[in-house]
């Protein structure tokens, strides 16, 4: 009998050691094992990244707020950034949410969204693609992970949809980023990114668990490196210049100034508008979709490149002033430039003259239509 017993033991043992971590069952009565996200899900609430809704429901296709996106970031990469106690007096004090805001804003995530949106604007409606894109973001660079060069523009080639977001649009890199680390991913078969719809709570578990393993390989060194460059297009030979069409810089300003017909001084021009190209492609909002208008109108479809320096800036070009603002240049001066913009103030604004001191102590980026 105590043999017996004793092989009993040996035997629940051994099973026991041979289940499987989920064999006990969903931690979630709405997500079953056979749930596309099944894994991400358990390996999010595992590690208390995510939590559920209650009555042991996760709620997998429920909407994610920003709030709850911020939340779920900052208990996965940042709980030492998490207050023992919320400041007071602001915008989100009393709030359940209020420790994670407390910390997104001292990671200065809504930096991310631009002109798009801020912590508060997000925080209690549901989250875009686009605008989760732009917080993972946020956390690379606090991680310093690279993207490899050449998955860069791999990723930049692959995504149908990308054009929906112009070269100036501060909302194109870190979309192409994250397809590049494999931590976004289409939304059909196509690889369209659809970065308007709203993500899921499985969608978000999901993206959570792939930041996380792209995190612990550059932790771990193994997270391939960026790559050299490609190397630069040759020079087009003489007489097969394909920025022949390029207009001089008194035709570009003409081809602005004719635009104030349609859109005079002072006219509205907001954060709500976009503007769409004659292909029927999506140019951005507000102040970057002004600025596609406007730099189309002179230009065209002449292929456009970023240039270094404003020593080098022209009539027609575009400054993304310290990632939160875009202006087209109608003069250049000698410490200076005057420009015309949209949603300054919430209109259209024609001639304001703005400081390289201030550009500078902003950062900017340049965008040209110009040959190099």
């Amino acid at each position: 009998m105590k043999r017996l017993l004793s092989l009993l033991l040996s035997l629940t043992v051994i099973i026991s050691l041979s289940v499987p971590a989920f064999a006990a069952g969903p931690s979630f009565l709405d997500v079953s094992q056979s749930y596309w996200a099944y894994q991400f899900v358990e390996q999010a609430a595992k590690e208390g990244w995510v939590s559920g809704i209650g009555n042991g429901k996760f709620n997998p296709n429920g909407k994610v707020t920003g709030a709850e996106w911020y939340t779920m970031v900052i208990r996965a990469f940042f709980p030492d950034k998490i207050p023992d106690e919320a400041p007071a007096g602001q915008w989100y004090s009393g709030k359940w949410y209020a420790p994670y805001a407390a910390a997104g804003d001292q990671l200065e995530f809504a930096e991310r969204l631009d002109d798009y949106a801020t912590s508060q604007d997000i925080a209690e409606r549901p989250l875009t693609r686009a605008e989760m894109a732009a917080v993972i973001f946020k956390v690379l660079s606090w991680y310093d992970v690279q993207a490899p060069e050449d998955k860069l523009l791999e990723a930049e080639q692959s995504i149908p949809d990308i054009n929906n977001y112009a070269l100036e649009d501060g909302r194109r890199g870190p979309i192409i980023k994250c397809y590049a680390l494999g931590i976004l991913a289409g939304a059909d078969s196509k690889g369209t990114f659809n970065g308007e719809a709203d993500m899921t709570r499985a969608q978000a578990a999901v993206t959570l668990c792939r930041l996380a393993d792209v995190i612990e390989a550059k932790e771990n060194g193994t997270l391939p490196g960026p790559d050299d460059k490609p190397d630069p297009k040759p020079d087009p030979e003489p007489g097969d210049q394909t920025t022949a069409n390029v207009p001089t810089e008194a035709e570009a300003y003409d081809a602005i100034m004719a635009l104030q017909q349609d859109y005079p001084q002072g006219i509205s021009w907001t954060n709500d508008n976009t503007w769409y190209d004659d292909k029927g492609n999506s140019r951005g909002k507000g102040c970057v979709a002004f600025a596609a208008l406007c730099q189309y109108t002179a230009f065209g479809d002449v292929p456009g490149h970023y240039v270094d320096s404003l020593d080098d800036v022209k009539v027609g070009d575009s400054i993304r002033i310290g990632n939160y603002h875009t202006v087209v240049v109608l003069e250049k001066k000698t410490n200076s430039v005057i420009v015309t913009e949209g949603n300054f103030d919430s209109i259209i604004n024609w001639g304001r003259e703005i400081p390289f001191s201030e550009i500078e102590s902003a950062g900017y980026k340049i965008y040209s239509y110009y040959p190099n």
